[in-house]
């Protein structure tokens, strides 16, 4: 017959404070001076986030941050980190950046990947959209653009399609008369692509098809990055992960072949990306990575921007509108950015000074990195010569 639940937890307990007296006895003489110490509670207490100085954030860009955060009555943090990102996919294929003075074949493109960590109710989502709407603005432009040219297009199309039609009459009759055939024009016209700066939620395999006709990258927003994560964890999704890892690079190709769609082809796959997530949510995708499980592969670590600021201090109401000037002039700066080409991108060096503080870091980077006793492991080791670059040349070329 089974043990009633309170009957069995009462024999558990004892059992478990019997294991307790024998453990204590067995380390000392059993006397109240050997008794283990009463345990201490596990604080979840967070070190303290210096505070971001927005004398870091080029001039054009801290107008807009120090009025985003003002409105929102946030740290400045969230929107500085929003706003260079959205800078770096602006960017993206447009330019590079060689970091060795005399070895020109080591090429880096500036993307960023970003995060900001805030529970609910921090305002991320209000922020991340008053910061990316210069490049809703110049996708608006886009827009416009492509479809005066897609009329444009049809109307060429139906011109070339008449020429050809007649050619074909002229061809029929010159071939029955014995006459020399007329010459066949030239239908062939210039496929149109829509440009694209910012996706928010596009499939895996659409992304790609966009990344085909955009070959200066994008910038992916996703307002929730649990949502993303999560579906690059699903079984089957692994080929959608692994396309990740390569669009961070900015520089490596990367082929989708299916039945009835055909074969895509991007030459140099490119994505900059930013989004929000819940502590609680990155505390067990960490854990997963600092343990060695499915999560490390060297996917967080590619987050060159990942902020959690203090909240503020102190809170007050400011209702007013936004920064009309602010937002103009960051605006221009992202959209002369945005409309350089890919084909010829702007190669940019270390300054002399700037070079030598790079060699500096790089080299005790690499000589903590191989040392096995200091090296960092899992989430926190850094990927080499990968991150201050990127940042370096976006505030460049403003």
């Amino acid at each position: 017959m089974s043990l009633r639940n309170p009957e069995r937890e009462e024999i558990l307990k004892m059992l478990e404070a019997e294991q307790v007296q024998a453990a204590a006895t067995a380390a000392g003489d059993g006397s109240e001076t050997d008794a283990w110490p009463a345990p201490a509670p596990l604080g979840e207490e967070l070190r303290p986030v210096q505070d971001f100085a927005p004398e870091l954030l080029p001039l054009s860009f801290r107008p807009l941050v120090e009025d985003v955060s003002e409105r929102m009555q946030t740290p400045l943090d969230y929107a500085a980190a929003a706003a260079m990102v959205a800078l770096a996919g602006c960017v993206n294929r447009r330019a590079v950046i060689r970091p060795k003075m005399e070895d020109a074949s080591w090429s880096v493109v500036p993307n960023l990947w970003g995060a900001s960590v805030a529970p609910p109710g921090f305002m991320k989502s209000p922020i991340l959209r008053a910061v990316t709407l210069p490049l809703a603005h110049i996708e608006e432009l886009w827009r416009a653009e492509h479809a005066e040219e897609s009329s444009d297009y049809d109307n060429a199309r139906e011109e070339a399609e008449l020429r050809y039609q007649a050619w074909r009459e002229d061809f029929k009759r010159a071939i029955k008369k014995g006459e020399t055939a007329p010459t066949q024009p030239d239908k062939s016209l210039r496929a149109l692509t829509q440009k694209r700066l910012v996706l928010t939620d596009a499939t895996f395999e659409k992304l790609h098809e966009i990344l085909s006709e955009n070959p200066a990258g994008v910038l992916v927003v996703r307002d929730e990055l649990t949502g993303w994560l999560a579906e690059l964890g699903r079984q089957g999704r692994e080929g959608e992960r692994a396309f990740f890892l390569q669009a961070w690079n900015g520089d490596a190709r990367f082929t989708i072949d299916r039945i009835g769609r055909g074969s895509i082809h991007v030459p140099a796959v490119c994505v900059s990306l930013f989004g929000n997530i819940q502590p609680t949510r990155l505390r067990w995708y960490l854990s997963e990575a600092l343990e060695g499980g499915p999560n490390d592969d060297g996917l967080f670590q590619r987050f060159q921007i990942f902020i959690w600021p203090d909240p503020p201090r102190n809170w007050r109401l400011v209702d007013r509108p936004p920064n009309a000037a602010a937002l103009g002039k960051a605006e221009k700066v992202y959209s002369r950015l945005a409309n350089l080409s890919a084909d010829d991108p702007v190669p940019m060096r270390f300054g002399p000074d700037a070079q030598k503080l790079f060699y500096a870091w790089w080299a005790d980077l690499f000589s903590r990195e191989r040392n096995q006793e200091e090296r960092e492991d899992g989430i926190a080791s850094a990927i080499p010569g990968e991150r201050e670059g990127h940042l370096a040349i976006n505030i460049e070329g403003i």
